[in-house]
């Protein structure tokens, strides 16, 4: 939509930034990922964002999903759509498919922020393959929870097929989760956060929001089986360090338990990759690229990652990172090695960056605005 200024001219163009959480640059991965498109779209156009879930530090987070009027209208919307997604649609402003309308071009940041009513020149931006973590999920699962995680990511896929036809474009951030979502999506990769830090750190890291699943249980992992066997070939629990926010308590006696150190809501991972010989990503669950192994990479770090911690990066075993099964025994090889050899690490360190250069902050940013460009140039004429 286009209107006329005084005079006969034109308004300039504007952008609406739809993101459910509010866009930060340390926060979860869909809160990150806004912040960077906010970033990005916001050097060429007016950008407006629309956000109405807590903050993931605020402690209201809790009462509002204890609301029992909030938890009534999310069950009553998942009886026609993924559950959730009506978790985030049941909060959603009701203004705001009217509000997308008076922009040039709509930004959604995942597909739960999706209203029903889809508005001209939207780009929904599904970041991760959310249907696909959902089957996993059921295979990982017993009982209810793998009926229920089928049953979820059943939902998703078909939710998300009907969205690819009703949007003007549809972006993933990795080639695996694009190609999983259907195949009109585009992948626009996330961004590295970190710039490169001198090889100088002693510890093995692992660093992410702890109240992700994903991350909470490959933690928990950390602290069962991979510092014992670590402590076995003489490496000190100690020399481990979880770092990330809001972890469970079940970790915090697990870490207490076997000597790992937790590091609890530090305010700068950069700082804690500055103490890193090694970073991992011992990933069970999960899907496509990860911002732990980009922003390792981005300071200079060499890392040992899972399948699928690698599923959305494509690091190369032996030329890149060092590539293995998430098992005690060879992570903890992988491990070793690298912490004898600092020639190694900073060879796979610069291979690692050379090859994720399309990831660099300014390369992401430039195909956001080319993709939105062509949105907003479409519909001005």
């Amino acid at each position: 939509m286009s209107t006329p200024l005084v005079g006969g001219g034109r308004r300039p163009p504007t952008v609406l930034l739809v993101s459910p959480r509010p866009p930060r640059a340390d926060g979860q991965g869909d809160q990150r990922r806004a912040h960077e498109i906010l970033a990005a779209l916001s050097a060429e156009w007016d950008v407006d964002v629309v956000s109405w879930l807590p903050d993931v530090n605020r402690s209201g987070l809790r009462r509002w999903v204890a609301n029992p009027v909030q938890l009534a209208r999310a069950l009553a919307l998942s009886a026609v759509m993924p559950a959730q997604v009506a978790y985030v649609q049941s909060r959603a402003p009701r203004s705001l498919p009217a509000t997308a309308a008076a922009y040039d071009a709509v930004v959604f940041v995942t597909d739960r922020a999706v209203p029903r009513r889809v508005p001209e020149g939207a780009v929904v931006d599904f970041v991760d393959d959310l249907g696909g973590i959902a089957l996993r999920r059921a295979r990982s699962s017993r009982r209810w929870r793998a009926l229920f995680w089928r049953w979820e990511g059943s939902r998703l896929r078909r939710h998300d097929r009907r969205l690819l036809e009703r949007v003007r474009v549809a972006v993933a951030h990795s080639s695996p989760d694009a190609t999983g979502i259907g195949a009109t999506v585009e992948t626009i990769p996330l961004s590295i956060g970190t710039e490169p830090m001198p090889d100088e750190g002693d510890r093995i890291v692992f660093l992410g929001n702890l109240f992700y699943a994903p991350n909470h249980e490959a933690a928990t992992w950390i602290c069962d089986e991979l510092a014992p066997e670590l402590g076995r070939r003489g490496i000190p629990p100690g020399t481990v360090l979880v770092a990330g926010r809001r972890p469970q308590p079940s970790l915090c006696e697990r870490a207490t338990a076997t000597g790992v150190e937790l590091r609890a809501d530090v305010p700068d991972l950069a700082a804690v990759l500055a103490e890193a010989a090694v970073v991992i990503a011992p990933m069970r669950l999960g899907t496509g690229a990860q911002y732990k192994v980009l922003d390792a990479v981005g300071a200079g770090r060499a890392c040992v990652v899972s399948p699928v911690a690698n599923a959305g990066l494509d690091l190369a075993d032996e030329v890149s990172a060092l590539v293995t099964e998430r098992e005690a025994k060879p992570c903890a090889d992988a491990i070793v090695r690298l912490l004898e050899d600092p020639a190694l690490r900073r060879r796979l360190a610069a291979a690692a960056r050379a090859r994720l250069a399309g990831y660099l902050p300014e390369a992401v940013a430039e195909s956001w605005r080319r993709t939105v460009r062509t949105v907003v140039d479409g519909r001005r004429g």
